[in-house]
């Protein structure tokens, strides 16, 4: 009964009861067997610190040395590179390349005889009835990368798949010709 009441509560208490019946036959040892024991079990201490600390810690240690050279020719590229971008931007700055204006003929020829195009002041709009939405796309970026234009608006309508397999699309859109603003974009709007 008087047991009970030594017994400490919490994890340090189990613990340490975890511990006792070692504790009784670390006791119930000699001096030599306990003196043998300390020993192996400091070597096997040292033995697994020196496997999971100290190598590991070395083969790192090899590892970055063997990758200085590297990054010592990456650090002086990138001073020789800070150097020339420093005096490219000492030089004044060249004229944008003039876009080259593209009227509705144009727009007739890239789009095909299909497409109906009518020419306004702020653009032009274009419906075209029947397209494959990767060709639209296409050419639609080409023209914007390629001329003055802005897609200010455009409004698809996914067709019937055809035979072919390709997705086809009704185009309604409007090019501008002014450049881009907020309201401007160069995402269509699908329906």
């Amino acid at each position: 009964m008087a047991t009970a009441n030594l017994r400490p509560d919490g994890m340090a208490g189990r613990f340490t009861h975890a511990l006792m019946p070692v504790k009784a036959r670390w006791n119930m040892l000699d001096a030599r067997t306990r003196r043998v024991l300390g020993i192996g079990g400091s070597l096997l201490l040292a033995g697994l610190i020196l496997a999971f600390v100290w190598l590991p810690n070395m083969r790192a240690r090899e590892t970055l040395a063997a990758r200085l050279p590297q990054l010592d020719a990456q650090l002086a590229l990138m001073q020789s590179q800070a150097k020339e971008v420093a005096a490219l931007a000492k030089l004044p700055a060249a004229p944008a390349a003039a876009r080259i204006g593209v009227d509705a003929a144009a727009l007739q020829s890239i789009y095909g005889p299909d497409a109906q195009i009518t020419a306004a002041a702020s653009g032009y709009r274009i419906v075209i009835p029947v397209i494959a939405y990767a060709k639209w796309w296409d050419k639609t970026a080409e023209l914007i990368s390629r001329h003055e234009l802005v897609l200010k608006e455009a409004t698809l309508t996914r067709l019937p798949k055809p035979d072919t397999g390709a997705a086809q699309v009704n185009v309604d859109m409007q090019l501008g010709t002014h450049t881009r603003t907020a309201g401007a974009t160069s995402v269509p709007a699908h329906k």
